[in-house]
C-alpha cells in the first residue's frame, strides 16, 4: 500500500505540468485605455482577473493593467491565427503609453514586493536503497524589491524520512530542516556585492551535531551574468555552531563555536525555453583542534511548462557531507511538484 501511494504521487508529479501545457493557449489581445493609448500583447490568463489585466508585452515585459483604466478589451484574432498557422507577420497596429499615463502602468517587477516558490516531492536515501522514503516541503521567498539596493532571500527545506534498516524490520522516523537565509548588496559596477548569510540544519536523526549553524559575511564575484546564464563565486570567514544529540555531551567538537571559512558556488543555465539547470555548492572549513570540513551540493532540472504557468516539475540529486554530525554523509534524490508566486 505505501509503495502504491508513492508511485500514485510520482507519476501525478510528472504528468501534472505536461497537461497544464498541452492546455496552455496563449490569446493575443489588444487592450484600449481610456486616454487613448493601445497596449498588444499576449493575456496572461492564469494571472489575470476582474480587477486587472495581466499582459506580457514584446517591448516592455510583464505588465498589470488595472480594470479603471481600461476603455475596451478585445482579441487580436489576425495575430491568435498567425499564431496557430506559425506565420510570422509584423502587427501593424501602433502600440504606445504616453508619458501622463506610464505611472498607471507598472510592470509587475516594479509593483511586486516579493516572490517565490513552494513544491512537494519525494526522496530517496541512495544509502538505503529501498528501505527509506521521504517526504520533501521546499519554501523560498525573495523579499527584494526592483528599486531596492538589497537583495534578500530566505528558504526552509523540511524533509520527513521512513528508513528501514533491514527487510521486515521497523522503520524509523526522523525530521531534517534547512533554513537559509542571505541578504547582499552591490558594491561596484564589476559584478561585486558584500553578503551576510545563515545557514541552520537540523536532523532529528543525529547521535551528535543535531543543530548546525554557519553565520558568514564577505564577497560574491558574479560571471556572464545574462537572461540565461549566472555564475557567481562567494567567499569570507564564519561562525560555526554545533550542538545537540544524545552524544553531545562527550563529544569534544560538540556544543562549541569555531572560526571556519565558507566557499560557495551557485550556477544557473537556461538550457531552452522550458529547462533550466541549477547547481549549488557550499564548502567549509572549521577549525577546531584539527580542520574540520563539509562540503554541501545540490543538483537541480526544472521543467516549466510556460512563461505564463506558475507550475513546475523537477529533478534534484543532493550530496551532502560534514564532519560535525553524525551521520556524516547523505545522499539522495527527489522528484517535486512546485509552483512559482
Amino acid at each position: 500500500m505505501y509503495d502504491y501511494f508513492f508511485k500514485i504521487i510520482i507519476i501525478f508529479s510528472v504528468i501534472s505540468p505536461l497537461k497544464i501545457y498541452a492546455s496552455t493557449d496563449d490569446k493575443k489581445v489588444v487592450i484600449t485605455l481610456k486616454n487613448g493609448d493601445t497596449l498588444n500583447g499576449t493575456l496572461i490568463e492564469s494571472k489575470s482577473t476582474n480587477d486587472a489585466k495581466f499582459l506580457d508585452h514584446p517591448q516592455l515585459g510583464e505588465l498589470t493593467i488595472r480594470e479603471s483604466i481600461i476603455q475596451n478589451f478585445k482579441f487580436d484574432v489576425k495575430n491568435t491565427e498567425d499564431k496557430t498557422n506559425k506565420t510570422v507577420e509584423t502587427n501593424t497596429s501602433t502600440s504606445s503609453i504616453s508619458n501622463n499615463n506610464i505611472s498607471e502602468v507598472k510592470s509587475n517587477d516594479e509593483i511586486s514586493k516579493w516572490s517565490g516558490s513552494i513544491s512537494i516531492g519525494l526522496d530517496e536515501d541512495i544509502g538505503y536503497e529501498d528501505f527509506s522514503r521521504s517526504l520533501d516541503l521546499d519554501l523560498s521567498i525573495d523579499l527584494t524589491n526592483e528599486k531596492s539596493i538589497y537583495t534578500n532571500s530566505i528558504s526552509f527545506d523540511w524533509t520527513k524520512d521512513e528508513s528501514q534498516y533491514e527487510m521486515g524490520g521497523p522503520y524509523n522516523v526522523s525530521d531534517s530542516l534547512e533554513i537559509d537565509q542571505k541578504t547582499s548588496r552591490d558594491i561596484s559596477n564589476r559584478n561585486m556585492a558584500i553578503y551576510y548569510s545563515n545557514n541552520y540544519d537540523y536532523n532529528s536523526d543525529a547521535s551528535y551535531g543535531r543543530n548546525s549553524l554557519i553565520s558568514s559575511i564577505g564577497l560574491t564575484k558574479g560571471f556572464f551574468d545574462s537572461d540565461d546564464t549566472s555564475l557567481s563565486i562567494s567567499a569570507g570567514p564564519a561562525i560555526h555552531f554545533v550542538y545537540g544529540g544524545d552524544e553531545c555531551d562527550i563529544i569534544t567538537d560538540c556544543g562549541e563555536n569555531y572560526l571556519s571559512s565558507v566557499f560557495k558556488l551557485n550556477f544557473s543555465n537556461k538550457l531552452n525555453k522550458k529547462f533550466q539547470l541549477e547547481i549549488n555548492n557550499m564548502f567549509t572549513s572549521s577549525y577546531a583542534s584539527t580542520a574540520i570540513y563539509g562540503n554541501e551540493l545540490s543538483t537541480t532540472l526544472t521543467f516549466r511548462p510556460s512563461d505564463s504557468s506558475g507550475f513546475n516539475t523537477f529533478f534534484e540529486y543532493e550530496n551532502d557531507y560534514k564532519e560535525f554530525s553524525s551521520p556524516k554523509f547523505e545522499d539522495k534524490y527527489s522528484l517535486n511538484v512546485g509552483y512559482d508566486f
